[in-house]
């Protein structure tokens, strides 16, 4: 069955963060070879009769009214300029209602000052663009800010926009279609060079943990951020907008170890890698991957791997 999508478009909307969402729905629908998600575009501008305006100023042609979004299980709401101070009584009583019906709305790029407006923020944590974020933590301080390329919370996602759009449809996508499927996608915009190889599969296991619990890829997708200068675990915890304990039962259940382990582990993978793709020396290595001291990465080396740093990179 056909999932119903829209998009709405706020003046001066960011135009790659549209066109990659509604490109990965697209080719979605072509490599199923069905009409897996059936979209319309529409705006809360009423005075708009025939297109709106992207940031760039390139012009959207609106398929749809705004009222049209009342069908659709998938509401992706685009906007980056003045999103801050836009205000549309029409689009706030429509997001209040949606989320109350538990739908899945998206926020891209800087939409998420109109979740935030519209009180469907409360009690949550969100993503936006880089650049407005000292914006919104002013507007909106009681929401928490995170630094990851999309948020999950509930029915709510919420991303960086640009690229990141990517990432969060893969996932959104993933829901839907199973985890095979999106690595098929994804391999159609490698040959567009949106990503290269090696940071697609990363960004398929990112969404792979993420499927499985949007508090794990938050925090996986965080550590790797953070190797050579690793975060305490509560402070990631925080970060990603959840409590140390329950970070803590998410990772037991799922990687059945702790995000203490699992964090030096991804510290100890990037060392092995940088051992035997580089030349830098082993203290270097050793502060390149947040270890304390020389000594001290080389006992949790051998740990893992049976033997030292310096007998590795002799083979």
């Amino acid at each position: 069955m056909s999932i119903n999508v829209s998009f709405i478009l706020l003046p001066g909307f960011a135009l790659t963060s549209f066109s990659l969402a509604i490109e990965a729905l697209s080719v979605a629908n072509l490599l199923r070879g069905e009409a897996l998600y059936h979209y319309s575009i529409c705006s809360p501008e009423e005075s708009l009769q025939q297109h709106i305006l992207s940031s760039n100023g390139v012009p959207v042609t609106m398929t749809a009214t705004l009222d049209s979004c009342h069908h659709s299980e998938l509401v992706l709401i685009a906007g980056y300029q003045h999103c801050a101070r836009y205000h549309n009584q029409a689009l706030t009583l429509l997001l209040k209602q949606l989320n109350r019906q538990g739908r899945r709305i998206v926020s891209l790029s800087s939409a998420s000052f109109i979740l935030a407006k519209c009180g469907l923020l409360q009690g949550k944590s969100c993503t936006l663009v880089p650049e407005h974020l000292n914006i919104f933590a002013e507007l909106y301080p009681q929401i928490a800010l995170q630094e990851n390329l999309y948020t999950v919370t509930d029915n709510i996602f919420t991303s960086a926009g640009g690229t990141a759009t990517l990432d969060l449809m893969l996932y959104l996508i993933g829901q839907d279609q199973g985890r095979d499927f999106i690595y098929q996608v994804s391999q159609q915009f490698m040959q567009e060079r949106i990503r290269s190889s090696a940071e697609m599969q990363t960004t398929c296991q990112q969404v792979s943990l993420r499927i499985k619990s949007p508090c794990l890829g938050a925090a996986v997708e965080l550590m790797k951020k953070h190797l050579d200068r690793p975060y305490p675990i509560a402070t990631l915890a925080k970060r990603i907008g959840t409590t140390q304990r329950n970070l803590e039962m998410v990772f037991q259940k799922y990687e059945q170890t702790t995000p203490g382990r699992y964090y030096v582990q991804l510290r100890l993978q990037q060392a092995k890698q940088l051992l035997e793709e580089s030349h830098l020396n082993l203290s270097a290595i050793a502060q390149a991957t947040g270890f304390s001291s020389q000594s001290h990465f080389g006992k949790c080396f051998k740990e893992r791997y049976g033997c030292s740093p310096s007998a590795l990179r002799k083979h």
